[in-house]
């Protein structure tokens, strides 16, 4: 994993840490420092600001288990849940990104950030379903998983950490993998609106602004966690069969010989992606998962051909992992 310390050389990342699980044997490895200023090193329980993986981690099978368990329908019109707003968008048109909302909005900038979150969230709700559309083409879209998070709360009367932390202590998923991370964290972009870099607080500025608790982003952990955590989520009985059932909506399915997830990754397998840097990919066959965590967005995610750089690190990691013998 040579080039994964060549990438602090050469500034894309200040730290990495990765883990991956083959044939029962869990490998995990970690270099660089907490920021391009500091000298104190992570280690292999230094937990990551997630991002998106946390769309992957506790929103998709969050619903899963309501599906699988009949407390909700994949089929339920969202309108169920958003009394003030109609729509014939589905649950699972959300879960797959075919709902027809655009892909972000900056909800930081729309909603004054002097109403209690309550409002903030009730304006944000608003916004989204104004711009909603008919056109069912899939969009990879964050407004998407906002409104999964906002119903998980309406549907449990709790905020998604709880609903979270619930929901791996009855499925014996018992991982560190956390919306409130004690432990310093490595260093994300600069939040012009905060003024600093963020402290153990999410990156994306639309979940910072609606209280660092939302289904699209916000969730913290490790690499080795990840991998623990999946592998035990596999294993139970309602997870794997729902996934194949809904065709993994919610999950990545590796597209073409020169996707994210390697140059030969197979389509059975499913993973996903964060914006700070983050991944994570699965062969549901042969049990074998691997994540790779960095801060590539640190000090700012406006390097020179950061997204192509960090495409080709993931490649060069996954490749690693599920060609070699």
């Amino acid at each position: 994993m040579d080039f994964l310390q060549k990438n602090i050389d050469s500034e894309l990342y200040s730290s990495y840490q990765y883990a991956f699980l083959k044939d029962g044997l869990l490998s995990c490895g970690c270099g660089g420092t907490f920021d391009f200023e500091s000298a104190e090193k992570i280690n292999d329980t230094t937990q990551f600001d997630l991002a998106s993986l946390t769309k992957a981690i506790v929103t998709v099978p969050v619903f899963y288990d309501l599906f699988s368990s009949k407390k909700l329908s994949e089929n339920e019109k969202i309108s169920r849940f958003f009394g003030d707003f109609k729509s014939d968008i589905t649950i699972l048109e959300l879960l797959s990104h075919t709902s027809g909302f655009p892909a972000w909005l900056p909800f930081y900038e729309l909603v004054s950030s002097e109403k209690s979150l309550k409002k903030r969230k009730k304006e944000t709700q608003k916004i989204i379903f104004e711009h909603q559309t008919s056109d069912k083409t899939k969009c990879y879209s964050d407004l998407n998983y906002l409104l999964l998070g906002f119903i998980l709360e309406k549907t449990f009367n709790q905020p998604i950490d709880e609903i979270f932390e619930n929901f791996k202590k009855l499925n014996n998923l018992n991982y560190d993998l956390t919306y409130s991370p004690k432990e310093k964290t490595p260093k994300t972009a600069f939040s012009k609106m905060r003024g600093d870099f963020p402290d153990k607080t999410v990156e994306d500025e639309n979940s910072w602004f609606l209280g660092g608790l939302t289904g699209h982003a916000g969730l913290f952990g490790s690499a080795s966690e990840i991998i623990r955590y999946f592998e035990k989520l596999m294993k139970t009985a309602w997870f794997l069969p729902t996934a194949q059932k809904l065709g993994f909506a919610g999950f990545d399915r590796p597209e073409g010989d020169d996707s994210n997830y390697g140059k030969s990754a197979k389509q059975r397998f499913f993973g996903h992606l964060g914006f700070t840097g983050t991944a994570f990919l699965i062969d549901p066959e042969t049990k074998t998962i691997a994540a790779l965590l960095t801060n590539s967005t640190h000090p700012t995610p406006d390097k020179p051909e950061r997204k192509e750089r960090i495409k080709h690190t993931r490649q060069q990691f996954f490749d690693s992992v599920f060609l070699s013998r």
